[in-house]
């Protein structure tokens, strides 16, 4: 398809005239820089940044040094491991949320891209990037406190009820112990039986309340985003659970997996889940497949998928079964407490994206997980 003309007519224009290059920035960014990575001490930034923080731009030598004294250093950590990515890997983006400190004191938000421009053998050798303030975006943000005060409340309260029962049911389990080896020879058949099921029953409920304070922990929980490599971590997840897959009949096949900015240990309790959930679901006596595959988009987004050979779920049930304490089976058909699916579907909120399920009855489930690549 040929390419319209007035495309080809303005990129003449934005290539030859001045006055029009000069018109876009200043209309629609708050910032251009244009990094020498041969020689990183040098780093051209437009007056325009400088003068969102209140800074006279005559006053500064274009070293990478002023700009890196008046940012978040915390911040500062996740660009520079962003930049390092980007450099190696011209699929992975360049684009965080950075704070500044203004010359009067207070804070400046600014999204900041870029992009390598390489040489021959893909080498980088200049970046070039851009700035827009987001500050206002920031504090309506900000007013939304209330519903994190909502959701620490719900937090303080559910924690609260889940630790409150830890102790009795542990001190029942303890009892039923004590009067098992004091008194289980003189109990009857059906007596042991009976405690037998009883400290069963405590086991599970014990189980319960580690995964609901589990649940709980990451209600409106403030996390630290960072590079994290879904590969290693699906690697480590699936060492530790090969006896356990062993045991359901189930093998794994892992495909190569992308790397995210995202809070490393609810990255591996989301994967975790989702493959002990197919494991669990695993069809009795058959071999069962679990594949687990994922890819970045072009707008820079992840797609997990874990597809299975299980049981499958009705339609019907693709949203009841990510709502809390709900389950499909009774407990002696598939062990479970309802608190998995919904343990993932909060840390994928938790990450600004979203998990949905394709599934037919008998013929296994996809899980299907959206998320950000980088949190912006």
């Amino acid at each position: 398809m040929a390419e319209h003309y007035l495309k080809t007519e303005l990129d003449h224009q934005m290539s030859t005239n001045p006055e029009m290059w000069s018109f876009v920035q200043q209309a629609s960014l708050d910032g251009v820089w244009y990094w020498d990575l041969e020689r990183p001490d040098q780093e051209w930034m437009s007056p325009e940044f400088w003068r969102l923080f209140g800074i006279d731009p005559a006053t500064k030598s274009h070293n990478p040094a002023e700009w890196q004294d008046i940012v978040n250093q915390d911040d500062l950590k996740i660009a520079l491991v962003n930049f390092e990515l980007h450099c190696a890997d011209p699929a992975h983006p360049y684009d965080q949320l950075v704070r500044y400190r203004h010359s009067d004191g207070s804070t400046i938000w600014v999204r900041c891209r870029g992009r390598a421009i390489r040489n021959e053998e893909g080498k980088a050798i200049r970046m070039f990037g851009v700035h827009n303030e987001i500050t206002a975006v920031r504090r309506r943000h900000e007013t939304g406190r209330e519903l994190d005060a909502a959701n620490s409340e719900l937090r303080d309260f559910a924690y609260a009820v889940s630790h409150d029962l830890k102790s009795p049911v542990n001190t029942v389990g303890m009892l039923l112990g004590e009067l098992q080896e004091a008194e289980g020879e003189h109990l009857s058949q059906d007596g042991q039986h009976l405690v037998a099921l009883a400290r069963e029953s405590i086991e599970r409920m014990q189980i319960f309340i580690e995964e609901l304070l589990r649940y709980t922990s990451i209600i409106g929980e403030v996390v630290e985003f960072v590079p994290v490599s879904l590969q290693s971590l699906a690697e480590g997840i699936l060492q530790e659970l090969d006896e356990q897959f062993r045991a359901a009949n189930v093998v794994v096949d892992l495909q190569p997996l992308p790397q995210l900015i995202a809070h490393k240990e609810q990255m591996r309790l989301l994967l975790s889940n989702l493959l002990t959930n197919a494991a669990k679901f695993s069809r009795a006596g058959a071999g069962n497949r679990i594949t687990l595959s994922g890819e970045t988009t072009e707008d820079n987004r992840v797609i997990l998928k874990v597809a299975d050979q299980g049981v499958g779920i009705g339609r019907e049930d693709f949203e009841k079964i990510f709502t809390i304490f709900t389950r499909l089976h009774r407990s002696e058909q598939i062990a479970g407490n309802g608190l998995g699916l919904a343990l993932c579907r909060r840390i994928v909120m938790n990450h600004g994206g979203r998990i949905t399920v394709e599934s037919d009855l008998g013929a296994g489930s996809c899980f299907t997980v959206e998320l950000p690549q980088s949190q912006t």
